[in-house]
């Protein structure tokens, strides 16, 4: 796993988890940049969490590569170019900021992602909510869980969907931004796993 995936794992857990009607409405480019690939969010998750790096895996995430996004083929062709600039940047591609984006079938091949059966330009319809609730894959039956053995996220704790803070399951507000943090409370993994399925 690169930083590629890593950052692609992040986009559909936080689109799922905090922004699920842009599953089905699409995304763009500021939406990466403000909401579910935030540079001060996703750089914990990077193995290289310098600017630069995030900088360059976005690109790489618009420009199709492993098929994680579809984007116009316009906005794919400029993050190619921007990709051999000497300090590839998103600034480059700066005027497709609100460029319709979704998932693509690259993101079905991460666990929980179900593609849709004929739909144009290989785009994703849902993500299961069953499994690990970061990335979707399978969680140990009958076994309490901490991490998940797929992405090595911790199971105990949830984001703010606003700034991202993380925040304990049964903390109604966020202590950074004052947010109400909306959604379900999960359960404990094996308690999910047990009721349902």
């Amino acid at each position: 796993m690169d930083d590629l995936d890593r950052l692609a794992f992040r986009l559909v857990r936080t689109a799922r988890d905090s922004y699920p009607q842009l599953l089905s409405h699409g995304f763009s480019l500021s939406d990466i940049e403000e909401r579910l690939l935030p540079f001060k969010e996703a750089r914990r998750e990077m193995a290289d969490g310098a600017a630069v790096a995030w900088e360059r895996t976005v690109l790489r995430l618009l420009s199709g590569e492993r098929e994680y996004v579809v984007a116009e083929p316009s906005l794919k062709a400029a993050c190619l170019q921007a990709l051999s600039h000497p300090s590839p940047s998103v600034s480059l591609v700066r005027s497709w900021a609100t460029s319709a984006l979704t998932l693509g079938n690259g993101a079905a091949r991460i666990e929980g992602v179900t593609p849709l059966d004929s739909a144009p330009g290989g785009r994703v319809q849902s993500i299961s909510t069953r499994g690990c609730r970061h990335c979707g894959g399978r969680m140990p039956e009958g076994r309490v869980a901490t991490f998940c053995p797929h992405c090595g996220l911790d199971l105990t704790k949830r984001h703010c969907p606003a700034c991202s803070t993380e925040l304990e399951l049964n903390w109604r507000f966020c202590v950074t931004c004052g947010r109400g943090a909306d959604g379900p409370v999960l359960a404990p993994h094996t308690e999910l796993s047990a009721a349902t399925g």
